[in-house]
């Protein structure tokens, strides 16, 4: 059994390295790649639904996850779906999990997912690769980093061959477990002028050192770019964004009013806790600082960025540069904010909290990456 493969890796502690062949295992062929997104994503987005179509990616994951506590299972949010690696032995339950999630968007969001599962061997058989990293954000939170266009390859066959559309029975006895998944913080607001949501795919892999480089030098480090700093975490207790999680487990008016009532109270609970600074909370927002997924790769560079108006103009005179040299695609959103949904496994321990930019962020900066590849 090869459950552990990626449990097993050596981490790696510094992001600059993603370039590195050495840091990479292949990953096994008897392994699955669960695919899962949004339709018509941008047409939600205008409408106004980019925090549920982000609570959606958050629960394709969590719904995984929770399956087997032991398992280290490796996965990638893109804001409108998600990518999941996992073992055969945890085939047919994901399977089962990814259909009552899509259920659960249609009947709490009105929204359409496709959820499709690929052998990592039929990736191999049609040439292209999975190689994995794991990468150490903080202790608390390890992030996977994967390139060889295996995922770019499922994606596409999800959505041009229903053949890998999960069409098993639902089996009514399964209990979807989403616990862990919270959305209970106002929007962010960008500590600078805006956040720039960032897409860049090179078409030489060994160039992503230089982009890196290039990035430090327009923006600053990590530290100094990322969109959520501690001063900028402000608990909710407004309806319009409670409603988005009380949605998942009542769609009456009393049953929605009720659930966010109880989600006020935690909110007003954990506030006090913070403020008083009792048993560890006085530290818990530097804690999700030091666990955001705003900066990854999986065969390209997908990040959340704060920037003055300067380095915004010299980041985009940079990149298009380098489009126009056809070293690199890259895709842009801009935003005055950042939403941040939450995956907590232990309060005090584990958590990942997933970071997009306010109002389409990742969605829309696909869009434009796309036109430019088609340049």
């Amino acid at each position: 059994m090869n459950d552990n493969f990626y449990k097993d890796l050596k981490l790696l502690k510094d992001f600059s390295k993603i370039s590195d062949t050495s840091v990479y295992k292949k990953l096994p062929d008897s392994w699955y790649v669960l695919v899962s997104d949004v339709t018509n994503s941008t047409k939600q987005i205008q409408e106004g639904k980019y925090k549920q179509i982000n609570m959606v990616g958050a629960l394709t994951i969590i719904s995984i996850l929770n399956l087997r506590e032991n398992l280290d299972i490796p996965y990638i949010f893109g804001g409108d779906g998600s990518f999941l690696l996992i073992p055969k032995s945890l085939l047919d339950e994901s399977k089962q999990a990814l259909l009552a999630v899509k259920d659960l968007a249609k009947t709490s969001y009105g929204l359409d997912l496709r959820v499709g599962v690929v052998p990592v061997k039929k990736i191999y058989e049609l040439e292209k690769s999975l190689y994995i990293a794991k990468y150490e954000v903080s202790k608390d939170y390890s992030q996977a980093i994967i390139k060889g266009g295996g995922l770019d390859l499922s994606d596409k066959l999800l959505k041009q061959n229903e053949d890998f559309y999960i069409k098993d029975k639902k089996d009514e006895k399964f209990i979807l477990d989403i616990s862990g998944l919270e959305c209970r913080w106002e929007a962010i607001k960008t500590p600078k002028d805006e956040n720039l949501t960032i897409l860049i795919k090179a078409f030489d892999e060994s160039l992503y050192d230089t982009v890196l480089e290039k990035l430090d030098e327009i923006l600053g480090s990590n530290e100094k770019r990322n969109p959520i700093l501690k001063e900028g975490l402000i608990l909710s207790f407004q309806d319009k964004n409670l409603d988005i999680e009380a949605s998942l487990f009542s769609q009456s008016f009393l049953g929605k009013f009720l659930i966010r009532q109880k989600l006020k109270l935690l909110n007003l609970i954990g506030k006090l806790l913070m403020r008083f600074d009792i048993d560890k909370w006085g530290s818990y927002k530097q804690r999700i600082v030091s666990t955001t997924d705003n900066e990854k790769f999986d065969d390209m560079l997908r990040m959340v960025v704060s920037t003055s108006f300067k380095q915004t103009k010299l980041l985009e005179e940079y990149l298009q540069k380098e489009q126009e040299k056809k070293k690199l695609v890259y895709g842009i959103h801009k935003s005055d904010s950042s939403l941040m949904t939450c995956l907590i496994f232990e309060r005090h321990g584990k958590h990942v909290h997933f970071v997009d930019g306010s109002n389409g962020g990742y969605a829309l900066a696909a869009k434009q990456l796309k036109l430019g590849e088609q340049e």
